[in-house]
């Protein structure tokens, strides 16, 4: 019959059967014949666990990140195009096209990255370079603004105006789900139906829409359906909480 290792409880130190107390630490100690049934006796010693916490990053250093290579990426054809532009040309021409709409970009997406729960900064970096936007593709084309007071303007106007509905209302709605694809969708052709509206009166003369009630024929049919899902779903899910209470 093989002899039965005893260790120090302490420090895990191998001791001789005849000792009482560890030679190292001076621990008693207690032979498993002495020990009662309900005493527990370490045949082995412990081996501390090495504890490897992996540090994540945090969700402002993740947006942080993303925004940093969205920049680069987006500054990386800017300059090329530049560059290309004055090789050209000599001077900056129709460059002024795709570099504008790489920074109407940068800020579209730079806003809600940088200042997600900030709901005025995140509404007017969503709203106010759009406008400025075609406020510049207009000045670019013969230096003049010609149409931005008539149609661009209107249209960023109603653009801002749905989409702060739209915004507050999926912020203040309970049960967020499908409902929040309803709204974008109702919102989209509620904008499309304002374009048509802006752009028909400034080519024809006359008011008057077109192509935007096929748009909002289908955001309405689409969109009811998916509020039908949504609450119904609801329903459904409020009445199995209850059979189940």
């Amino acid at each position: 019959m093989t002899e039965t290792k005893i260790f120090c409880s302490r420090c895990g130190v191998e001791v001789e059967p005849h000792k009482t107390n560890c030679p190292l630490c001076g621990t008693p100690i207690q032979n498993a014949e002495d020990a009662q049934p309900s005493d527990y006796v370490k045949k082995f010693p412990d081996e501390p666990a090495i504890k490897t916490e992996r540090v994540g990053r945090t969700p402002k250093q993740k947006r942080i990140l993303i925004w940093e290579v969205i920049s680069v990426s987006l500054l990386l054809p800017l300059l090329i195009t530049l560059f290309i532009d004055l090789i050209v040309n000599r001077t900056v021409t129709w460059s002024l096209y795709p570099i504008s709409s790489l920074i109407l970009a940068w800020f579209v997406i730079s806003t809600p990255l940088l200042f997600p729960t900030i709901l005025p900064v995140l509404y007017l970096g969503e709203t106010l370079p759009p406008a400025i936007f075609l406020l510049v593709i207009d000045k670019i084309e013969d230096g003049q603004i010609d149409w931005f007071l008539d149609v661009g303007l209107p249209i960023e106007a109603v653009v801002a105006v749905i989409a702060a509905i739209v915004i507050i209302g999926s912020i203040k709605v309970k049960n967020k789900g499908m409902n929040i694809a309803a709204f974008i969708l109702f919102g989209t052709g509620l904008i499309c139906l304002g374009i048509d509206f802006i752009v028909y009166k400034h080519i024809m003369g006359t008011f008057g829409v077109s192509w935007s009630l096929y748009v909002l024929a289908s955001t309405v049919v689409i969109g009811g359906f998916l509020l039908y899902l949504h609450y119904r779903l609801m329903k459904n899910t409020k009445l199995q909480r209850k059979l189940q209470i």
